[in-house]
């Protein structure tokens, strides 16, 4: 499943494993920093916040992690996914991938997750933002996960290391999500389906080496829900 030939230097695999850890970790602290350790003022606005949160997180741990790998590490886009190759077989098993949190969703129509969510009772273009916003994030969750941390780590250690590595950030990165559906699936049923797809990504992008189809199969699925959502 690997096509990477690690270096057999220990330290050197060490070395590397450490930097692209450290610097995503970098990354994930000054999307935090503003509002956790500085308080500086930030939009309340509940349709501006989403979109500020977005386009901050994007910065911060996509844009800095993937420009760093390029400049320190040598790395083309390509090496992490961000390619045209594989495009359109990457989106179609992304979305059949997919699918399965929409019929999640979609069983729990009732739940106020669904029932009582803002994007329901917004105006159209509300709507057209804060989807956008969503998007933009379930976008850039594919490419810092699995295109950064899988194919980057894959490229220099363990291939299994590599999907431990990037299940327990895609696990931290769902806490959010599992929660929201645990009073409707229950909590066990929410994190095996949150694992389930983080696996089932990991290896797509494997066999792919494509995450740009991943994200746009994540983008339909938000879009998909949305839809259904606002005409329940």
């Amino acid at each position: 499943m690997n096509n990477f030939v690690a270096p057999m230097n220990h330290s050197y695999i060490f070395n590397k494993a450490l930097a692209i850890l450290g610097i995503f970790a970098l990354g994930v602290f000054i999307n935090w920093f503003p509002l956790v350790f500085v308080r500086i003022p930030w939009p309340q606005d509940e349709i501006i916040r989403p979109v500020t949160d977005a386009l901050w997180q994007t910065v911060t741990t996509i844009f800095i992690p993937v420009t760093w790998a390029i400049w320190r590490l040598g790395l083309k886009p390509a090496d992490m996914g961000l390619t045209l190759n594989n495009l359109g077989k990457t989106t179609l098993l992304g979305c059949a991938l997919y699918t399965l949190a929409l019929v999640s969703f979609i069983h729990c129509s009732d739940d106020p997750l669904i029932a009582k969510n803002l994007l329901r009772n917004v105006d159209t273009v509300d709507a057209i933002i804060l989807t956008s916003s969503m998007s933009l994030v379930a976008a850039g969750t594919d490419i810092a996960t699995r295109g950064f941390i899988l194919l980057t780590l894959a490229r220099y250690t363990n291939v299994w290391f590599a999907i431990v590595v990037q299940n327990l950030t895609w696990y931290l990165g769902h806490i959010h999500e599992i929660g929201l559906l645990e009073n409707c699936l229950g909590y066990y049923q929410a994190l095996g389906l949150t694992l389930t797809l983080g696996l089932l990504g990991d290896a797509i992008a494997l066999r792919t080496r494509n995450v740009i189809g991943l994200s746009i199969a994540h983008i339909l699925l938000n879009v998909v829900m949305v839809s259904y959502m606002r005409y329940l």
